[in-house]
């Protein structure tokens, strides 16, 4: 029985050539005899690699056989549209629709063939149905009608996404403002296309700015006094009581012209005593010693 030269482990040298914990060379007798001691050092180094396995050429560029059967699927249904509504009607109406459908089909199924990341097949596919949205508009009613909410809305979401797990956008703060900016577009410009922008600069506009301070200054709090449950719950207590006074306040001045409290009240009478009790619970050691000097116990 032998020790190998680098971890010190027994090896039976008749069953193992190499070490079975660090893969290092074990020497038989006649090799230490003759080598000298450099040689010994170097051949303390050697170690087992394992053969690299052959992988396959493949060819990346070569797009899978189901991606080629389903392309030429398309293609003929799209020639095959084409022709019977030319043959029915000597023009090209209605197979247009049907057609750009099947595009939109084989654009969608591009991460068949190319790899790319997540986030640009994301990006890659919010702006193929953007088109595909606004297209279909136009060949149903002539101009966009329809479309430009359903646009809005999945830029809004496309939006949403890359502020939440693009990498290069960092912060909580940078992406608060950047959902919080894009949301007051977004229904800015849906307000304005309502033709009703008097709901927006009176009601939305504020909330959303109400929310977003708030949301700020809790953010700040939170991760200011991360090790103070206490604080992080009075926190939370005190902006959800003045957002709930601040919602309340312009809805009435928005219906009945008037800052009046309707309902704000009784969240109030629910979060106050817990936010003063939060509070006794993270000062308990000066309350306590002020009344007893205050009283002389």
């Amino acid at each position: 029985m032998k020790y190998c030269m680098r971890c010190g482990v027994e090896v039976d040298e008749q069953k193992h050539r190499f070490c079975p914990l660090c893969n290092t060379i074990i020497l038989t007798d006649a090799e230490i005899e003759t080598l000298n001691t450099k040689q010994i050092k170097d051949t303390k180094t050697y170690k087992l690699k394992a053969p690299k396995p052959i992988s396959k050429k493949v060819n990346p560029n070569i797009p899978p056989l189901i991606y080629l059967i389903t392309l030429l699927v398309c293609i003929t249904a799209i020639i095959s549209l084409l022709v019977i509504d030319f043959v029915i009607g000597y023009n090209i109406s209605w197979s247009l629709i049907p057609i750009i459908s099947i595009i939109l089909f084989i654009l969608l199924c591009l991460p068949l063939v190319i790899k790319k990341k997540l986030y640009w097949f994301f990006t890659f596919d919010t702006f193929v149905l953007i088109i595909y949205f606004i297209l279909l508009n136009i060949l149903i009613n002539s101009r966009i009608t329809w479309s430009f909410f359903v646009i809005l809305s999945i830029l809004l979401l496309w939006i949403y996404v890359s502020a939440i797990f693009l990498n290069r956008i960092k912060g909580f703060i940078l992406k608060l403002s950047i959902i919080t900016i894009a949301t007051t577009i977004f229904v800015l410009l849906i307000t304005l296309s309502l033709k009703s922008n008097n709901v927006f600069s009176r009601l939305v506009l504020p909330i959303n700015g109400l929310i977003f301070i708030l949301v700020i200054i809790s953010y700040m709090f939170i991760k200011t006094y991360f090790y103070k449950w206490h604080v992080i719950v009075s926190t939370i207590t005190i902006n959800t009581s003045i957002l709930c006074i601040g919602i309340d306040l312009l809805i009435n001045k928005f219906l009945v012209d008037r800052f009046i409290l309707k309902w704000s009240h009784f969240v109030l009478i629910v979060l106050i005593p817990l936010t003063l009790c939060m509070f006794y619970i993270g000062n308990r050691y000066k309350i306590n010693k002020y009344l007893m000097k205050k009283f002389h116990i």
